[in-house]
């Protein structure tokens, strides 16, 4: 929504957040990078817990979503205590594993992040021309107003916030200013929300309809359970905003909320748009680059239950680019720290 303040309009621009953030400023935070310490750690472990970690290990690349994976999974268990018992151990695990990670971020780097972020906030619609000529239309002749939604644990994105707003102006030569940002699904040592986005990602019928299981493993409810208004704060906020861009995040099922919602805000508005920018390695041809847009489309689409009908017309309104990675940014300590000493 564009609103009026003083001789200007404020224009909502608002980022969708994921692990790519924090991959590229340097920290080990993917999936794949936990499951090298976590499943290598047996000695202690219980019976059912060896074997899970055995399976996570024969099948990595089925396991490159936890999320949905574990989802899966229910399909081997009849006793739901014990599945319960391996989702608790895995985000115990998880969190002291990104703890020790995001000790490695190098909090004395205030010019680094106050360079990264205002080349990122400034070329976030630097993307292929005509998607940029159509973007720069719209934003040119206003005031920005930047919105984080943050689908990360740590708060190294936080800190490159901070450092903006310590710098008085530092966004003027942009026209931009910070505004809300909102962890999504908490924080590593608080609120973490980790899971599926609703009972029929659970493959066991018993389990897709036990009140305990749904309370820990869906998402929207645990959001519910804590009180803390992440998931209605983000909603006004995506509501309100012009332009989302995605950055760093897998178009998944288990986050199917908020697809959902931003194609319901494309919909409702010819002049909100969406820029995606996604990791995929260079693309030389153009069926390789046309085909990898349109499987892009078609997830946003798919998870984002858009009739056909309305597909057509919101097309133009997406905008996706590859490899993009504007807040790319050395950010970690010269010395990493060593492994959490309980994930050993």
């Amino acid at each position: 929504m564009r609103e009026k303040a003083g001789s200007g309009e404020i224009m909502d621009v608002t980022f969708l957040i994921g692990n790519g953030f924090d991959l590229g400023i340097g920290l080990k935070t993917g999936y794949k990078d936990f499951y090298n310490v976590y499943c290598q750690s047996k000695s202690s472990d219980s019976e059912i817990l060896q074997h899970f970690k055995s399976d996570i290990l024969k099948e990595p690349e089925t396991w490159a979503d936890f999320e949905s994976a574990f989802g899966e999974y229910a399909y081997h268990f009849k006793d739901a205590e014990d599945y319960m018992q391996l989702f608790e151990d895995f985000i115990r695990q998880f969190s002291l594993y990104l703890e020790n990670e995001e000790s490695a971020f190098d909090d004395s780097k205030t010019e680094e992040m106050l360079r990264g972020m205002k080349k990122a906030l400034s070329s976030y619609y630097d993307i292929r021309p005509a998607d940029k000529d159509t973007v720069v239309s719209l934003i040119e002749s206003y005031r920005k107003n930047f919105n984080f939604i943050s689908f990360n644990y740590t708060c190294c994105l936080d800190k490159c916030i901070d450092a903006v707003k310590s710098s008085p102006n530092s966004l003027a030569s942009i026209s931009g200013e910070i505004g809300e940002l909102v962890h999504v699904h908490g924080y590593t040592d608080k609120d973490l929300i980790m899971g599926v986005n609703d009972a029929s990602q659970i493959e066991n019928e018993a389990f897709s309809q036990d009140e305990t299981v749904l309370n820990e493993l869906v998402k929207p409810r645990q959001n519910e359970i804590i009180k803390m208004n992440y998931d209605y704060r983000a909603t006004q906020i995506i509501n309100r905003s012009q332009i989302i861009c995605v950055y760093g995040m897998s178009i998944g099922e288990t986050d199917q909320k908020w697809w959902k919602l931003i194609m319901q805000w494309l919909q409702r508005d010819i002049n909100n748009h969406l820029i995606v920018l996604r990791h995929r390695g260079p693309i030389r041809m153009v069926p390789v680059w046309r085909r990898f847009v349109e499987s892009t489309r078609n997830l946003l689409y798919m998870h984002g239950e858009v009739p056909a009908e309305n597909q057509r017309v919101i097309a133009n309104q997406i905008h996706i680019d590859v490899d993009h990675n504007i807040f790319a940014m050395d950010l970690t300590k010269s010395t990493k720290p060593l492994v959490c000493k309980s994930l050993l």
